[in-house]
């Protein structure tokens, strides 16, 4: 069987002309015109022209981390135009490899020679990606299940782009809008822990959603369900913690709010086996509250959503890969259905987890996720920014070595200490569907429709 062999290059009197030199003799099969592996070659020696100023990605290109070697620092974005260090000729497919900035190689055949300046494109810039998320209006629709869904699996939801006008999907079945109105992807963003005016620790008021008055939170004057009510507070207002009593915290002279109303930001050790010069995230899943930190110093707290019960598991890892973008779609393990498109920022640190930016709900302090760390869209670009590996402008994706991603813990009361947990662990298997996960796949949602 002959397999498919991936070349560049025109054929000249019986030889191939590819990078701008001839391969093996079809008759004697010596390459005489072939450079050494090795040696330093020019744009002309790849048959580019003398003025190419950077060179473009044809398509998603793995930036590998030695010469021929298949291991990876990540990916370009394809169209994506950049600089290189030096031009290196190979003895494997490639023919040639070039080091380009800021590190890393790329086989010559997956890249285009262009007369433009080195530029990212702009799919993948962070600040791109924010406004397209943020520029999201749509509407959630109720799919009906067909046969191989009903007695398993919940038929999930669409998230649609709202048009303002009737439409049709891929000719797929509804059963009805779940909400009379549209949704907006959430402008919410977490707190810079540098400035001198934070205080710490500190809260944010959410309203118990099964709380008669579920907008606002209540601050009462004693910390007692029976005391007079002081005044009311506007979801997600910071508040400061000064003491806990009797399911309450104080935050003020004179004034309570109940502690289920309360995500609190506190500060936590540092896990065995992060260094003291680490960057690393710290996930309380029982405050839906994340903190990150460099080394001791807290620089960064926010709002997530995980997932329900177990179904975030608690556990320490490192972040394993990065992409700027990428499809979420349920695992055939999962009970519920869901297919996400364009998902950002998504930074992967265990089999079918990752922490990544919810476009579809503004729930951040309350769990309602399929099991992932849910952040919102400006949060996502800080962390994605802020953790390694690091992702280059331009690159859709950064790999990372056992010891090289930024640790994150997923902890609570339970276990406040997990341990260091594989990647390629098995996640907790769910034994039933229950009427609060089935609101919860409406809420999460299950595809942009784009």
């Amino acid at each position: 069987m002959i397999g498919m062999v991936r070349f560049a290059g025109v054929v000249v009197a019986g030889a191939l002309v590819v990078g701008g030199w001839r391969a093996a003799d079809a008759r004697t099969g010596h390459d005489r015109h072939r450079p050494k592996p090795g040696s330093v070659l020019a744009v002309a020696d790849l048959g580019w022209p003398i003025g190419t100023r950077s060179v473009r990605a044809t398509a998603k290109t793995d930036v590998r981390r030695a010469l021929g070697r298949r291991e990876r620092y990540g990916k370009l974005a394809a169209g994506t135009r950049i600089a290189w260090k030096q031009i290196v000729a190979s003895d494997d497919g490639c023919r040639a490899y070039l080091e380009i900035e800021p590190r890393g190689w790329v086989c010559a055949g997956d890249l285009a020679p262009s007369d433009l300046a080195a530029a990212p494109t702009t799919d993948v810039d962070p600040a791109k990606i924010v406004e397209r998320a943020l520029a999201r209006i749509f509407m959630a629709v109720k799919r009906r299940p067909d046969r191989s869904e009903r007695k398993r699996r919940r038929p999930g939801w669409l998230i649609l782009p709202w048009t303002g006008s009737t439409f049709t999907v891929g000719g797929a079945l509804f059963a009805g809008i779940l909400h009379g109105d549209v949704h907006q992807t959430s402008r919410f963003s977490g707190v810079d822990l540098t400035k001198p005016a934070t205080a710490w620790p500190f809260a944010w008021a959410i309203p118990d959603r099964h709380a008669e008055r579920a907008k606002r939170v209540l601050v009462y004057a004693a910390p007692d369900a029976t005391a007079a009510h002081v005044r009311e507070l506007e979801r997600r207002t910071i508040v400061p913690v000064h003491e806990s009593r009797n399911g309450f915290v104080r935050i003020g002279n004179a004034e309570w709010i109940a502690h289920v109303d309360l995500r609190i930001a506190r500060s936590s050790s540092r896990p065995t086996g992060v260094r003291t010069d680490e960057r690393w995230l710290d996930v309380d899943l029982d405050q839906q509250v994340l903190v990150a930190y460099d080394g001791d110093r807290p620089v960064f707290a926010t709002l997530v959503s995980t997932g329900k019960g177990k179904s975030t598991p608690t556990s320490l890892h490192r972040i394993k890969k990065k992409l700027a973008t990428t499809r979420i779609k349920s695992p055939q393990i999962a009970l519920g259905r869901w297919d996400f498109k364009d998902v950002p920022f998504s930074m992967e640190f265990r089999k079918y987890y990752a922490i990544h930016s919810a476009y579809w709900h503004d729930g951040f302090g309350d769990r309602r996720s399929h099991g992932c760390v849910n952040v919102s869209p400006r949060d996502g670009r800080f962390l994605f920014e802020w953790t390694y590996p690091q992702v280059p402008m331009g690159w859709m994706q950064g790999d990372a070595r056992s010891e090289e991603g930024t640790p994150i813990r997923l902890r609570n009361a339970r276990v406040p200490n997990p341990p260091w947990t594989d990647f390629d662990a098995d996640p907790p298997v769910p034994t039933k569907l229950t009427e609060e996960a089935d609101a919860l796949a409406a809420e999460a949602a299950a595809s942009s429709g784009q």
